[in-house]
């Protein structure tokens, strides 16, 4: 894979993440694995999702409130090391199948049953949802569908979400470098590509956030979830 087309898949989904407050991981996983091994993918996206969850997080870290976020940071972070036990142990095939099935389930969820019902999780329903959105993570780094749910359905501001969900995925994107790192998941040459990439997506994530006020929400949405869905089909049924 050449490096300009690696870095520009990562700027988009960081893009992505700037406008949306979360998807980094998702659009750099229905990309990348077309174009690279599918472990190297999640490697390379597990490293940069911790500068995205940095750098989203210092915009908005004066709304943090810890009494809530702290359960399902903990969790997550629990989790992950079954998700990259199961990356290191499973054939790639089927990974991609089921991150396929993942994906559709997500896509459907979202152009079918956010817009008349979403359900409010109970507070003690946050560690059985961390745990689940870490091993997510901790195999394919998307794990935010489950821990996006859960937040999304509390009575906190908008601000407030946002810094919630860079604690919960930047404390699952620690553990995920430092296993990843310890079972030689993390080649040299991927570090050099995270040090090409840095720049281009910090720039992604900016740009992003500023045309977050122009696009309408529930538009962008819909064009997500279409793009899950095709691409969640194209990993199940890929041979």
């Amino acid at each position: 894979m050449s490096l300009p087309l690696l870095v520009a898949i990562v700027t988009v989904a960081a893009f992505a993440q700037g406008l949306t407050g979360f998807g980094f991981g998702l659009v750099a996983m229905a990309l990348l694995p077309w174009f690279m091994d599918f472990k190297d993918a999640v490697a390379l996206v597990a490293v940069l999702n911790l500068l995205v969850c940095i750098a989203t997080f210092l915009t908005t870290r004066r709304h943090l409130v810890w009494r809530r976020v702290a359960p399902l940071a903990a969790a997550s972070f629990l989790g992950v090391p079954f998700g990259v036990w199961a990356l290191v142990r499973w054939d790639a095939r089927w990974l991609l199948a089921v991150l396929g099935a993942w994906m559709i389930a997500f896509a459907i969820s979202e152009l079918l049953l956010a817009r008349w019902w979403r359900p409010r999780f109970p507070e003690w329903s946050g560690w059985p949802v961390g745990l689940v959105s870490g091993a997510l993570g901790g195999a394919f780094n998307a794990g935010g569908p489950p821990v996006i749910a859960y937040v999304y359905s509390q009575p906190w501001s908008k601000e407030e979400t946002v810094v919630a969900l860079q604690v919960i995925f930047g404390a699952s994107a620690v553990m995920r470098v430092a296993l990843m790192g310890g079972t030689g998941l993390v080649p040299s040459d991927l570090m050099t590509v995270c040090a090409v990439s840095a720049l281009p997506v910090l720039g992604g994530i900016a740009l992003g956030a500023r045309l977050l006020r122009r696009v309408p929400q529930a538009a962008l949405k819909v064009v997500a979830a279409a793009f899950f869905l095709v691409m969640g089909a194209k990993y199940l049924l890929a041979p």
